[in-house]
């Protein structure tokens, strides 16, 4: 494990991948054998493999970064500190049950209300993508590191051509705007704001009830590609819910039909 003294951005992206990809094992193992589903109180599914993985995890950081604090979807926030680090344990737990390809491991530091770490697996993909502020984003095998692909946002400029996509309650009335947009794309599974940063999407825009643990690796994802990101009120609070991810080049065109 990196040395947690004095530890740098690379070094707490090792760290994350280290423990992404221990998580990940764990959760396949889950998944290779059959899910049993619990409800919490809020309706949402959890299992087994959701608390077994936030407790490697939660232990792990504990140890080898003892100074930060951790929020983690389960079990809450664990400490006070500049620097936290946020865990979604299976993000897309119901993807998970049904037996879909399209869940993982979240995790991301948070340092002075940053987010410059992020890693997002695909157990079943054997993929992962991930981010380090000032070190660029990349996706590649987890099984079979390799070279990894540099993850860089489209150059397209012009709303009109923009391939917008989002995540929208039916019969809010911006759902129907954004589709009579030329290029929309309907959502297709949980990856799809993965083409933001990797230059497939123009935007994605997230008008759902997500959390910050669903987002926050995908904000340095998405920004050290080139992107941007920002709350549904224009500024960069984690803490409020859904959000909007763009190459950042169509963003005063965007920004004026979303207001308009």
């Amino acid at each position: 494990m990196p040395d947690a003294s004095n530890p740098s951005v690379t070094d707490d992206l090792e760290l994350a991948l280290l423990l992404a990809d221990e998580a990940s094992a764990i959760a396949l193992g889950y998944f290779m054998r059959g899910i049993f589903a619990k409800q919490k109180a809020d309706g949402t599914p959890v299992t087994d493999a959701d608390l077994e993985v936030e407790r490697m995890l939660s232990a792990a950081l504990a140890s080898e970064r003892p100074g930060d604090a951790v929020l983690g979807e389960e079990f809450g926030g664990a400490g006070s500190a500049t620097r936290r680090w946020i865990i979604d344990p299976i993000d897309g737990t119901m993807n998970f049950v049904a037996g879909r390809p399209d869940w993982g491991v979240h995790i991301a530091l948070e340092d002075d209300g940053d987010i410059v770490v992020g890693v997002v697996t695909r157990p079943v993909l054997e993929t992962r993508w991930w981010a380090g502020r000032a070190c660029g984003a990349f996706v590649g095998s987890a099984t079979n590191p390799g070279e990894p692909t540099t993850l860089q946002v489209s150059s397209h400029e012009s709303l009109a051509a923009a391939r917008v996509s989002g995540w929208l309650v039916d019969g809010e009335p911006l759902k129907d705007r954004l589709r009579s947009l030329p290029a929309w794309v309907e959502p297709l599974d949980l990856d799809t704001i993965m083409r933001v940063a990797e230059g497939r999407l123009e935007a994605l825009l997230d008008g759902t009830a997500s959390q910050i643990w669903d987002r926050a690796p995908l904000v340095v994802l998405v920004e050290e590609a080139g992107g941007r990101y920002q709350d549904l009120t224009g500024g960069k609070n984690l803490d409020l819910p859904g959000g909007l991810f763009t190459n950042s080049r169509i963003d005063a065109e965007l920004d004026k039909f979303l207001t308009s």
